[in-house]
C-alpha cells in the first residue's frame, strides 16, 4: 500500500515537473515570435513604434547648451567600404544602413535613422544620435530584426564597440554608460543609441559612447 502510494506521489511529481519544462519551452518559443503574435492582433503598433522613436528627439527636457570642442580626426578613406552609411555592433550582429530623412519612417523602415538636427561621424559639434526600431514590422523576419534593428540592443554592455561606415571611412566607438530612460540624459557622449523598450511605453533604451578612431 505504502509502494502503491509513493509511486503516485512520484508520478504526481514527474507530471508537475514535466508541466512545469513544458511551460519554460513555451515561454522561449514564444519570446522571438511575440512581435509577429502582437502585429498581427494589432497591425498599429509599428506606427506607435515610429512616433514614440521620433518623438524622443524633440521632447527630451535636457538639450545640449553648447557644443563640443573635440578635435576632428577622419580615419582613413578606404574604398573597399561601402558607400552607403552603416552601423554595426559585432557583440549583436547588426549590420544596419543610416538614413538620414527627415521622415524618420523612411529611415526606420530599412534600419536606423540618424537625428539630422544632430551630430555626424564628420562633424562633432553635437552628438550622433541613432535611433532603430526595437521590433519593426510584420514582414521582417528574425534574421532581419536581429541584423538591421535594435532588438537586441539591450543585451549590450559598457565596453562593446560600435563601428560606424561613413562617406567610406571606418569610426570606432566604445560604450561606456547603458541607460534606460524616457530621454537623454548625457550630451557629452560622441554616439548616442536608442530604441524603444516596449511597443507602447515611454522608456526607452540608451547606450552611450566615445569615439575611440
Amino acid at each position: 500500500m505504502k509502494k502503491k502510494q509513493f509511486i503516485k506521489n512520484l508520478s504526481n511529481v514527474y507530471i508537475i515537473l514535466g508541466f512545469f519544462f513544458l511551460l519554460i519551452a513555451f515561454i522561449v518559443i514564444a519570446i522571438p515570435i511575440s512581435p509577429y503574435i502582437l502585429y498581427r492582433i494589432n497591425p498599429d503598433l509599428t506606427q506607435t513604434e515610429i512616433e514614440s522613436i521620433s518623438m524622443e528627439i524633440s521632447q527630451s527636457p535636457i538639450i545640449p547648451t553648447q557644443v563640443n570642442e573635440k578635435e576632428d580626426y577622419l580615419p582613413v578613406f578606404d574604398p573597399s567600404l561601402p558607400e552607403d552609411p552603416f552601423i554595426k555592433m559585432p557583440s549583436i550582429g547588426v549590420y544596419s544602413p543610416i538614413g538620414d530623412s527627415t521622415v524618420p519612417e523612411e529611415s526606420l523602415k530599412n534600419g536606423t535613422w540618424i537625428a539630422s538636427d544632430y551630430g555626424t561621424p564628420e562633424d562633432n559639434s553635437f552628438p550622433i544620435i541613432l535611433a532603430a526600431h526595437r521590433f519593426g514590422y510584420v514582414y521582417w523576419d528574425r534574421e532581419t530584426r536581429n541584423r538591421v534593428s535594435f532588438f537586441n540592443l539591450p543585451n549590450t554592455s559598457v565596453g562593446d564597440t560600435v563601428e560606424l561606415t561613413w562617406n567610406q571611412r571606418r569610426y570606432e566607438y566604445v560604450i561606456y554608460d547603458a541607460d534606460e530612460s524616457s530621454y537623454i540624459k548625457d550630451y557629452e557622449a560622441d554616439l548616442i543609441l536608442y530604441t524603444c523598450k516596449y511597443f507602447n511605453s515611454p522608456q526607452r533604451i540608451f547606450r552611450y559612447a566615445t569615439r575611440v578612431n
